[in-house]
């Protein structure tokens, strides 16, 4: 991973060895500029969050979805100025990013990747909220974001930020030795742990909102009206036709699944495929995977990764309810 403001010497010095809250470049993650007189009205008809609800305070979780309502994109998006941030894993970003520009055309919409311009980073892990307090970040609650250094400070889960900054503050801040800077894999395991998924390549356009549980993560509005996709989120909903879930998995193990690798499940002395892996990170040897699987999941049941070391995973509670 490289990004402009970062250099991958920098990134291969960062450690994974961290216990507790630490600053971490997320290069892998970018944003999408989006301007015009018709950006929250286009946006309000393309994604499942309620635009009508953001604000310069807050910030929105939603998802962008094709005609039969999987997903392309789980994304984060923010108000500056004049302008809506949209920020995502750059796979997904990547992917919506086609579909916006191909239906904004008939609309007063712009659209600027902004790899140049704006970096990502994360803070997590336990005295987060004072770490965003050394660095002078205003540190927002649950839900909200700040404004800080001409940019944003989102809370995503407890304990856990997302930060979207010019490049060049994200280059001063890097230069601070009063910090704890760790490799982008302490975030992201951070990231699963808090039960919050973002989409690599093999799993776009594969799975609807609720099997990545983005209605207990408040990313589905289901009295906004009409978007892409909305027929099938709410069928998922009102008739109970969704039948998976995602789920924290962990076990000791060498490797790093990619995403869209198969899990298998034991029953009686066979194994069958059961769900699939959407994110994995390896910290020290302890495996984190965030997998879709059956909604009515025996947490007592073996699982393995269906892969030749065939690694043991065991679930761990979600820190949210499904809902």
């Amino acid at each position: 991973m490289q990004a402009s403001w970062i250099s991958a010497e920098q990134l291969a010095a960062l450690s994974t060895q961290n216990s507790g809250a630490s600053l971490s470049p997320l290069p892998a993650f970018e944003t999408l500029r989006i301007s015009g007189p018709d950006q929250q009205k286009f946006l309000q008809g393309q994604t499942t969050c309620d635009l009508n609800q953001l604000t310069a305070d807050n910030f929105l979780r939603g998802a962008h979805c094709d005609a039969k309502g999987k997903m392309w994109a789980v994304f984060h998006l923010s108000q500056q100025g004049e302008e809506l941030w949209y920020t995502a894993f750059r796979d997904e970003l990547q992917a919506s990013m086609l579909q916006l520009k191909k239906f904004g055309v008939f609309s007063k919409i712009s659209f600027e990747l902004a790899h140049d311009s704006l970096a990502t980073l994360g803070v997590s892990g336990a005295g987060a909220a004072e770490l965003l307090n050394q660095l002078g970040a205003p540190t927002p609650t649950l839900g909200q974001s700040t404004s800080w250094q001409g940019g944003k400070v989102l809370a995503l889960a407890a304990e856990h930020y997302l930060i979207v900054l010019p490049v060049a503050a994200a280059q001063a801040l890097a230069t601070r030795n009063d910090v704890t800077w760790t490799a982008p894999t302490v975030w992201l395991a951070r990231h699963i742990q808090a039960g919050l998924p973002y989409l690599e390549q093999a799993v776009i356009s594969e799975y609807v909102p609720q099997m990545l549980n983005l209605q207990s993560l408040d990313a589905i509005s289901f009295t906004k009206g009409c978007y892409i996709g909305q027929e099938t989120v709410a069928r998922m909903k009102y008739l109970g036709k969704n039948k998976r879930a995602a789920f924290i998995l962990s076990g000791p193990s060498s490797e790093t699944p990619a995403s869209g690798t198969d899990i298998e499940v034991q029953w009686s002395d066979n194994w069958r495929r059961v769900g699939q892996v959407i994110n994995a990170v390896n910290i020290q040897g302890q495996l984190w995977v965030l997998a879709v699987l059956p909604n009515d999941l025996d947490p007592a049941d073996p699982l393995r990764l269906a892969t030749p070391d065939a690694s043991a995973l065991q679930t761990v509670p979600l820190p949210y309810s499904l809902t």
